[in-house]
């Protein structure tokens, strides 16, 4: 009798017990993973880069450049018209997408700019018969050109990264093996 009077008080131990650990949902939501949570407030890969560059500090632009996990993201800040999507840009109000097809264009025109430089800085390498930073500028450039042509960025951003990866597979065909 007392055996039966001691399992249903184990049985509620075991499934409170059964739920620690596991993250908390907030009232009305879903639980976050912790690691989408690091994902979400990561700095975007292109930030130290692009602010060096736009501070006028090119050689700290271009070694950011040529230092960040492409692979990682996100590439751009939340706030960037460059980190928008094909379809979160066509979601978009035709006024919206007017203010930020403006935008996108200066902002991918900097970006550009800051890429044009890590080439020349691998042209400039390779010129003096440095090929392993050669060869590292180049990288650099086709790995944010893939980037930048993933799925998960807009039609013109995309084409911007082909337009890297090509660039860079042009100059590391120069290069001595």
């Amino acid at each position: 009798m007392k055996n039966s009077l001691l399992l249903p008080g184990f049985m509620a131990a075991a499934l409170l017990l059964a739920g620690c650990g596991k993250p908390s949902t907030p009232a009305g939501g879903t639980a976050t993973p912790p690691a989408a949570t690091a994902a979400i407030s990561a700095t975007p890969v292109s930030q130290p880069a692009l602010s060096a560059w736009q501070q006028g500090d090119k050689a700290t632009a271009v070694a950011g450049f040529l230092t960040a996990d492409w692979s990682a993201r996100p590439l751009f800040g939340t706030d960037s018209p460059l980190s928008l999507s094909e379809s979160q840009f066509g979601a978009l109000s035709a006024a919206d997408r007017q203010a930020k097809s403006a935008e996108l264009t200066t902002q991918l025109g900097v970006f550009k700019q800051l890429a044009a430089a890590v080439s020349q800085a691998g042209q400039d390498a390779a010129a003096k018969g440095d090929s392993a930073q050669a060869r590292k500028c180049f990288t650099a450039l086709k790995q944010c050109g893939a980037a930048l042509a993933g799925p998960d960025s807009s039609s013109l951003v995309q084409l911007v990264g082909q337009a890297f990866t090509k660039r860079a597979d042009t100059e590391l065909a120069k290069l001595p093996q």
